[in-house]
C-alpha cells in the first residue's frame, strides 16, 4: 500500500516534529484530479471541522466514492453526531467502564474527567483496553470522551478533538498513536497458500435456537474451503477483527439494539459483503414493516397471518401510549 495521506484545510498546522508524510490541502484534495486517479489510497482525515458540508466532511464522503481507506468514514461522523446512536453503540462497554474507573474517586472526588484517544491510545493511565475499544466502535484520529459519576461511571459524551488544540503532552501521545497506527496493516497479507477470500461467520456457542446449528456452521467451513474461500467463526469478542475479511455472514438471531445490528454497521462502512446488512435487520425484525410488506405484494398464508395479528397488536399498544 502506498504512504498515507493526511489531509487537513491548513497543512501548515502540520508541525516539523510531527512525521513525516505528505500533507495535502483539502481543497486540492477535492479538487485535483490527481487523487482521483489514485487507488490504494490511505487518507488520514484531519480537519478542523466534519459539520455536514464542511472540505471535512466531503474530504471523508468523496475519499470512499474514490475506494480510499479513510479515517473517520462518513458513517463513523454522522454516528458521533447523535448522542442517541453512540449510546445505544457503547451499551456493551460498561463492564469494561466500571472495570477501568473503579479505582477512580467518584462521588468523593471529580464527579467527571475527560479522556483523549488518539488512534486508540490513550497513554498509560491504565485505560488502556477502554480506549482501544471505543476507538473499534468509532474509528477517529482523535476523540475526546467525557464520563460522568452518576453512582457508578457513565459514559456522558464522545466527540471530535482536533489537532491545534493539543497540549505538548498529548502531541507527543499523538506523534507515537499515528506511527503506530500508520505501520498497522489494513488487511491481513496474503500467501499463495491463502485463499481468494476471507469469510467471518458471526455465532453464538451459548444461543439456545441459533439461526443455524454447530453441523452447519462446519459445513459452511468445508464448503468454503473447495470454493477456494476462508471461513472462520467468529464471536462477539471478534469485533475488533472485522476489518481484516472480505465479508460477514451473520448466524445469530440479529436485533436491532445487539451487537449483531452492530456488527452489520462495521462491516458494511468498511466495504465488506454482509448479510444480514443493516438495513435488512431494521426492516425483518419489525412485524409491522412486514405485515405491510405483505400486504402490498398480496400475499397471505396462516404465517402471515400470524403477523399481522402480532403487528395489529402492537400498533395498538402504541396508540395507546400517544396523547390525544
Amino acid at each position: 500500500m502506498k504512504t498515507p495521506i493526511v489531509v487537513m484545510e491548513n497543512p501548515r498546522e502540520w508541525k516539523a516534529a510531527y512525521p513525516a508524510v505528505e500533507v495535502v490541502a483539502a481543497r486540492d484534495y477535492l479538487g485535483q484530479s490527481q487523487y482521483l486517479k489514485e487507488r490504494d489510497l490511505k487518507v488520514v482525515n484531519l480537519c478542523r471541522s466534519y459539520t455536514y458540508l464542511t472540505q471535512g466532511y466531503y474530504t471523508s464522503l468523496l475519499a470512499q466514492a474514490r475506494r480510499h481507506r479513510v479515517i473517520p468514514t462518513v458513517r463513523t461522523i454522522n454516528d458521533l453526531r447523535s448522542k442517541a446512536i453512540y449510546s445505544l453503540e457503547v451499551e456493551d462497554l460498561d463492564a469494561v467502564i466500571q472495570k477501568s474507573l473503579k479505582s477512580r474517586p467518584g462521588a468523593a472526588g471529580s464527579d467527571r474527567f475527560e479522556l483523549f484517544i488518539f488512534f486508540g491510545q490513550c497513554g498509560g493511565n491504565g485505560l488502556q483496553e477502554l480506549a482501544r475499544q471505543i476507538f473499534d466502535l468509532f474509528q477517529c484520529p482523535l476523540l475526546r470522551v467525557e464520563f460522568r459519576y452518576q453512582g457508578k461511571w457513565d459514559l456522558a459524551s464522545i466527540r471530535y478533538a482536533h489537532l491545534h488544540q493539543l497540549t505538548p503532552e498529548q502531541e507527543a501521545l499523538f506523534i507515537e498513536a499515528f506511527q503506530n497506527h500508520m505501520a498497522r496493516r489494513w488487511k491481513r497479507p496474503r500467501t499463495k497458500n491463502q485463499t481468494r477470500y476471507d469469510l467471518a461467520v458471526l455465532y453464538n456457542p451459548a444461543e439456545a435456537l441459533p439461526p443455524s446449528n454447530r453441523r452447519a456452521l462446519q459445513k459452511f467451513v468445508r464448503v468454503g474451503e473447495k470454493m477456494g474461500i476462508g471461513v472462520d467463526l467468529i464471536e462477539r469478542k471478534d469485533y475488533a477483527k472485522l476489518a481484516e475479511y472480505d465479508g460477514l455472514f451473520i448466524r445469530e438471531t440479529t436485533q436491532i439494539e445487539h451487537h449483531t445490528y452492530r456488527f452489520a454497521k462495521k462491516a458494511e462502512s468498511e466495504g465488506l459483503v454482509v448479510i444480514d446488512d443493516p438495513d435488512s435487520i431494521m426492516k425483518c425484525t419489525n412485524k409491522v414493516y412486514l405485515d405491510e410488506l405483505l400486504k402490498t405484494h398480496r400475499i397471505a398464508t396462516p404465517r402471515t397471518r400470524v403477523l399481522q395479528g402480532v403487528a395489529l397488536k402492537t400498533l395498538r399498544a402504541l396508540e395507546a401510549e400517544i396523547p390525544y
